[in-house]
């Protein structure tokens, strides 16, 4: 791999993307409503009655409520075109409740985003990848930046059902290796990226399936694999090392700094990431002033635009932009008072708050350097 290709993919994953390059020019284009999104996230509603597919007991989208309303396949494919069209150049496919691979027409975004020369991003356990999808990406041809990132968590079967407390013997691990196989296959010729994380926790923390792991993912075709550590979930009680102390991961750092060495190649990075203890955000629930509207705004699964990833579902509603199945994504995006901007930042700020929302790690790191800017301060 490039060296500079490799350096800016795992800068990606350290948190260290600039989603803001100009501050000054940043304020300027939300005062005067020129402002686009460095991206979007669309978090495609799943098929079914559930949610999600698990019940990961570290995961923050347990919290989420359900009012079973969906972005029906019309109106969300109508207001993807919308997004892109507006000159939004990134989309990414994810969920902080659901997982976009779970949407029945999934397909017809990830082409229609292609189509529109954007860069597509997803963040998926691939427990389910179509042909239709794989087709997709085979013949089509791919914008350079596009991603899909694979939450793992796991080496072996046994270990993968308990740490995503699936109650059956199913052999998981064994079939969503077979599809990270098939996208491999299809990476091999193509310009995206394709990763995989393993989040650390009691469940997890041992060098068999770490060792696992590495040597499973290498094959199949990955070319950056990481190991993290859970968030605490909000409002959500977990027993006890499904979140590491801050003491414990210290520990689980030792031992993966040295797989890190011995596995890593000029094919495949391997990072150990600790975001938390690097940006001093471990049990800090969010960053404020937000700006998260303004530089990654998301459709929720429910058809509702929302600030940010992690504050998208119904439970966020009095925080929200507004109703997308009402309005289109632009009169939601672009409905701000930029001539009183102090006191409409500080009222959205008091929502935020009050929601109980908790920021993911990009968000803290995001607000914090718009923060240490000072462009807002005048």
């Amino acid at each position: 791999m490039d060296v500079n290709k490799k350096k800016l993919l795992e800068n990606k994953y350290q948190f260290k993307t600039n989603y803001v390059n100009n501050f000054k020019k940043f304020k300027e284009d939300i005062l005067e409503k020129k402002i686009i999104p460095h991206q979007v996230e669309f978090q495609a509603p799943p098929r079914g009655k559930k949610i999600c597919w698990l019940e990961c007991p570290y995961c923050y989208g347990l919290s989420a409520e359900d009012t079973k309303e969906r972005l029906s396949k019309e109106r969300g494919v109508e207001i993807l075109k919308q997004i892109l069209q507006g000159g939004v150049k990134k989309i990414i496919f994810a969920g902080y409740a659901t997982d976009p691979l779970n949407c029945s027409y999934i397909e017809e975004l990830l082409d229609l985003t292609i189509l529109n020369k954007g860069v597509f991003g997803f963040n998926t356990k691939a427990l389910r990848v179509s042909d239709d999808f794989l087709s997709i990406l085979q013949k089509r041809d791919i914008v350079e930046g596009s991603y899909i990132s694979l939450s793992i968590d796991a080496g072996s079967n046994e270990t993968y059902n308990k740490i995503h407390d699936v109650k059956s013997t199913s052999n998981i691990y064994d079939k969503v290796l077979q599809n990270v196989k098939n996208l491999g296959s299809i990476r091999a010729k193509k310009k995206f990226d394709l990763s995989a994380a393993y989040l650390v926790n009691i469940h997890s923390g041992n060098i068999y399936d770490y060792e696992k792991f590495i040597n499973d993912f290498i094959e199949a075709g990955c070319n950056l694999l990481r190991f993290t550590f859970p968030q605490q979930p909000k409002d959500i009680k977990t027993e006890k090392g499904v979140v590491p102390t801050e003491k414990e991961i210290v520990k689980y750092k030792l031992e993966l700094e040295k797989l890190k060495i011995k596995y890593s190649n000029n094919d495949c990075s391997i990072l150990v990431i600790d975001a938390d203890s690097e940006n001093d955000i471990y049990n800090k629930p969010r960053t404020i002033p937000c700006y998260a509207r303004y530089v990654y705004p998301t459709v929720g699964f429910d058809g509702w635009l929302y600030n940010c990833s992690q504050s998208s579902a119904p439970n966020f509603r009095n925080a929200a932009l507004g109703n997308l199945n009402e309005k289109n994504f632009w009169d939601l995006f672009y409905n701000y008072d930029s001539e009183n901007f102090k006191i409409f930042s500080s009222n959205c700020n008091s929502k935020i708050t009050n929601s109980g929302c908790r920021c993911d790690r990009k968000e803290h790191v995001v607000n914090s350097s718009i923060i240490e800017s000072k462009i807002f301060k005048n």
